[in-house]
Protein backbone atom coordinates (compact mmCIF):
# COMPACT_ATOMS: atom_id res chain seq x y z
CA UNK A 1 0.00 0.00 0.00
CA UNK A 2 1.57 3.25 -1.13
CA UNK A 3 -0.11 6.37 0.21
CA UNK A 4 2.81 8.68 -0.46
CA UNK A 5 5.41 8.52 -3.16
CA UNK A 6 9.00 9.11 -2.14
CA UNK A 7 9.02 12.72 -3.33
CA UNK A 8 6.02 13.58 -1.11
CA UNK A 9 6.76 11.34 1.85
CA UNK A 10 10.39 12.07 2.55
CA UNK A 11 10.01 15.83 3.17
CA UNK A 12 7.08 15.15 5.52
CA UNK A 13 9.07 12.46 7.35
CA UNK A 14 12.14 14.69 7.54
CA UNK A 15 10.25 17.72 8.91
CA UNK A 16 8.36 15.67 11.51
CA UNK A 17 11.54 13.84 12.58
CA UNK A 18 13.51 17.10 12.92
CA UNK A 19 10.66 18.64 14.96
CA UNK A 20 10.65 15.58 17.24
CA UNK A 21 14.42 15.74 17.64
CA UNK A 22 14.41 19.44 18.53
CA UNK A 23 11.40 19.14 20.86
CA UNK A 24 12.65 16.07 22.67
CA UNK A 25 16.17 17.50 22.89
CA UNK A 26 14.90 20.67 24.49
CA UNK A 27 12.69 18.75 26.89
CA UNK A 28 15.03 15.93 27.95
CA UNK A 29 18.29 17.89 28.07
CA UNK A 30 17.12 21.23 29.44
CA UNK A 31 14.36 20.14 31.83
CA UNK A 32 15.68 19.29 35.33
CA UNK A 33 12.54 17.47 36.61
CA UNK A 34 13.75 13.85 36.69
CA UNK A 35 10.38 12.43 37.77
CA UNK A 36 8.55 14.11 34.89
CA UNK A 37 11.16 12.88 32.42
CA UNK A 38 10.75 9.31 33.75
CA UNK A 39 7.00 9.51 33.09
CA UNK A 40 7.35 11.05 29.62
CA UNK A 41 10.18 8.90 28.23
CA UNK A 42 8.42 5.52 27.66
CA UNK A 43 5.34 6.93 25.89
CA UNK A 44 7.53 9.30 23.87
CA UNK A 45 9.77 6.45 22.68
CA UNK A 46 6.76 4.24 21.87
CA UNK A 47 5.05 7.00 19.87
CA UNK A 48 8.31 7.77 18.06
CA UNK A 49 8.75 4.10 17.16
CA UNK A 50 5.13 3.81 15.99
CA UNK A 51 5.55 6.97 13.93
CA UNK A 52 8.69 5.54 12.33
CA UNK A 53 6.88 2.28 11.49
CA UNK A 54 3.95 4.34 10.18
CA UNK A 55 6.21 6.25 7.82
CA UNK A 56 7.70 2.98 6.60
CA UNK A 57 4.20 1.59 6.00
CA UNK A 58 2.76 4.63 4.17
CA UNK A 59 5.84 4.87 1.95
CA UNK A 60 4.84 1.60 0.33
CA UNK A 61 7.41 -0.70 1.83
CA UNK A 62 6.45 -4.36 1.32
CA UNK A 63 4.62 -5.96 4.22
CA UNK A 64 7.34 -8.59 4.60
CA UNK A 65 9.77 -5.83 5.57
CA UNK A 66 7.41 -4.71 8.35
CA UNK A 67 7.65 -8.19 9.88
CA UNK A 68 11.34 -7.45 10.40
CA UNK A 69 11.13 -3.71 11.14
CA UNK A 70 8.50 -3.89 13.89
CA UNK A 71 10.48 -6.24 16.20
CA UNK A 72 13.69 -4.28 15.56
CA UNK A 73 12.04 -0.95 16.43
CA UNK A 74 10.44 -2.55 19.52
CA UNK A 75 13.85 -3.89 20.65
CA UNK A 76 15.50 -0.50 20.14
CA UNK A 77 12.70 1.14 22.12
CA UNK A 78 13.10 -1.28 25.04
CA UNK A 79 16.89 -0.88 25.04
CA UNK A 80 16.54 2.92 25.04
CA UNK A 81 14.08 2.81 27.94
CA UNK A 82 16.54 0.61 29.88
CA UNK A 83 19.64 2.65 29.08
CA UNK A 84 18.36 6.20 29.64
CA UNK A 85 18.41 7.30 33.28
CA UNK A 86 17.66 10.57 35.03
CA UNK A 87 19.53 11.92 38.04
CA UNK A 88 17.29 13.04 40.92
CA UNK A 89 20.04 15.25 42.35
CA UNK A 90 20.89 17.38 39.31
CA UNK A 91 18.18 16.38 36.80
CA UNK A 92 20.66 15.30 34.13
CA UNK A 93 19.67 12.92 31.37
CA UNK A 94 22.20 10.08 31.20
CA UNK A 95 22.45 7.63 28.34
CA UNK A 96 24.46 4.50 29.07
CA UNK A 97 26.63 3.23 26.24
CA UNK A 98 25.87 -0.33 27.36
CA UNK A 99 22.09 -0.93 27.43
CA UNK A 100 22.61 -4.28 29.18
CA UNK A 101 24.35 -2.61 32.13
CA UNK A 102 22.67 0.73 32.91
CA UNK A 103 24.59 3.44 34.77
CA UNK A 104 24.43 3.32 38.56
CA UNK A 105 25.87 6.78 39.28
CA UNK A 106 25.41 10.19 37.65
CA UNK A 107 28.36 11.15 35.46
CA UNK A 108 27.70 14.85 36.13
CA UNK A 109 27.30 15.02 39.93
CA UNK A 110 28.16 11.48 41.14
CA UNK A 111 24.80 10.84 42.84
CA UNK A 112 23.40 7.32 42.91
CA UNK A 113 20.72 6.68 40.28
CA UNK A 114 17.39 4.92 40.84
Amino acid sequence: MNFLDTEQGFPVFFIVWIALAIGSGLFFWLNRNAELKRKVLPPFLMVSGALFIGFIWVSGTPTNFLYIAIPIVALITVLNIRSIKFCDACGSTLHSQNPFSPAKFCSKCGAELQ
